[in-house]
């Protein structure tokens, strides 16, 4: 590895689990709800799910924004296209399992207009499979570290960093805003950070 010279390092991100989940009568696997390979939490006739930093997956996936968004995608798939023909309020159905879903594409790409490709580079499961994009993290204005080393996408498998790689991740950070309004603030916010500094004060 390399070494980074910096000052004082704060570490600030959440550790704890949410009291909602490890107060509930859910099986848990530190902490985080057990579920199936179809993200099914166990013992509720297909009716409760879990995904993202609440979800112990069989495969023992990281809690990462990169795969709470590849789960969430499989499950709107297979609400979209397969749960959406039973229909839960009917009381017929009350105690029925609901049947387990269809073939589902994984989503590999990145950005959704180039999810066309995701039915070339991928084999589509009942299951959710989870596609690694890689992995990369700002070290501040101008610097950044990509790892692609054991990214299923077609790209060189390869690390970067610097100012390349601060390119690549504030881009993809901006594509995955939800809304024009945050895509537009968000670099006015990097702009004063970077004229001004930053505003640690507190109110």
């Amino acid at each position: 590895g390399t070494e980074i010279n910096f000052g004082t390092m704060i570490w600030s991100a959440g550790l704890s689990p949410v009291k909602m989940i490890s107060s509930s009568d859910f099986k848990l696997n530190r902490s985080r709800i057990v579920v199936d390979e179809y993200l099914r939490v166990p013992e509720t006739k297909g009716r409760v799910y879990a995904l993202g930093d609440c979800a112990a997956s069989p495969d023992e996936l990281p809690p990462t924004a990169t795969v709470a968004e590849q789960q969430a995608l499989y499950l709107a798939d297979c609400f979209n296209k397969y749960y959406s023909a039973v229909d839960v309020t009917d009381e017929k159905n009350k105690d029925d399992e609901i049947p387990l879903p269809g073939n589902v594409t994984p989503y590999l790409m990145p950005f959704n207009a180039l999810n066309f490709l995701n039915n070339v580079f991928c084999k589509a499961a009942p299951q959710f499979q989870y596609k690694n994009r890689g992995a990369m993290a700002s070290m501040g204005f101008g610097g950044g570290v990509t790892d692609l080393k054991h990214t299923d996408l077609p790209s060189p498998k390869t690390t970067m960093s610097g100012k390349a790689s601060y390119l690549v991740w504030s881009s993809t950070y901006l594509t995955k805003q939800l809304s024009l309004q945050n895509t537009i603030l968000i670099p006015m916010y990097w702009f004063k950070a970077w004229m001004f500094g930053r505003d640690i004060s507190r109110f």
